[in-house]
Order: C-alpha cells, then structure tokens, then sequence
C-alpha cells in the first residue's frame, strides 16, 4: 500500500487534492481509502457549541440542548461507539491524538481493515515512510520547508492534481 501524507494550513487545499487523487485512483482501477485528522475534539461540550449552518452556537450540555444519540452514547461513556447507516460504518474510539510534531502511528487493527487498498491519502499529519505533499493556499505560508517535501503544490483551486503528482506516486 502506498500512502501519501497531504500537509499544509488549513485552507491551502489539503481536501481538495485528495478528493483529486481518489477520483485518480478510482480511474485507475485503484482501491484508496481517506484518513482525516482533525483537530476539533468531538466531545459533547463541542460538539453542543460547534456553530450551526447559520453561524450560531447551538448551546451548551446542560443548557437544553440535545446532543446527537452517538454523541450522548459517547458523552455517557460507551467505548467504541459505532454508528450504523445505510452508506457503511463510523467508528469512534477514545484514542489521544500523537503531539502534532510527531508522525501519525497507524495502528495495526486499522492496517489489517486497510490490507487491500492501494493507496492510503491522510490529510493533515505527516506519517513514517509516506510520501509528503504539501500544499499552499493563497498567502504562500508552507509549513514545512520544501525539502522535507516529495512535492509541494501552489495554485490548489486551479490545479489540484499537477502532472508531477500522480507521476510520483505511481511513476
């Protein structure tokens, strides 16, 4: 399985070159699979203030509020909490997330779920023995210096999938 670490500042294009290359992979008869990092916790005190479409803060736990059943069946102390819908599976485990200095640690449960895909995309943290890509929004911030970096890709919104990226990843 090849993996590719996608880094760089929030709104410098990260999701919008990996939504390129799994429509990349997919063409090429590819199996790929996503791993997002985030930053947001999703407790219910966050989740109960997370702004709404509209902007505002829905409220605090405590406060009226009603928290989603899997939220609630997490907030009352159910570890995993799994989530059933008719488009597949979501798995939620109370697992810290590593410093973000240090490299995303795959564990092995989730490299046995991920023995048959292709290529692995994670967004936001870098992984050991992935190959980085870095991108960079409007302002020209890198948070990394180029030669740590396999490819650093500017312009994301007219060019997120430049020639040198699929020629790295697959030759």
């Amino acid at each position: 399985m090849k993996t590719v670490a996608i880094v760089g500042y929030s709104n410098s294009g990260k999701s919008t070159v990996l939504r390129a290359l799994l429509a990349e992979a997919k063409r090429r008869g590819l199996r790929a699979a996503a791993i997002k990092v985030g930053h947001q916790h999703c407790t219910p005190t966050a989740v109960a203030n997370a702004p709404t479409a509209g902007g505002a803060a829905t409220g605090s736990v405590g406060s009226g509020s009603r928290l989603r059943d899997t939220e609630s069946f997490a907030a009352e102390g159910a570890d995993p909490v799994v989530f059933r819908t008719p488009d597949g599976w979501q798995l939620q485990l109370r697992d810290a997330l590593e410093p973000r200095t240090t490299p995303l640690q795959i564990p092995p449960w989730m490299r046995t779920i991920l023995a048959d895909v292709d290529l692995l995309l994670v967004e936001g943290r870098l992984v050991d023995g992935a190959i980085m890509v870095q991108t960079v929004g409007a302002d020209g911030r890198l948070k990394f210096e180029p030669e740590q970096c396999a490819l650093v890709v500017h312009d994301v919104p007219r060019n997120p999938l430049p020639p040198e990226l699929p020629a790295l990843i697959w030759g």
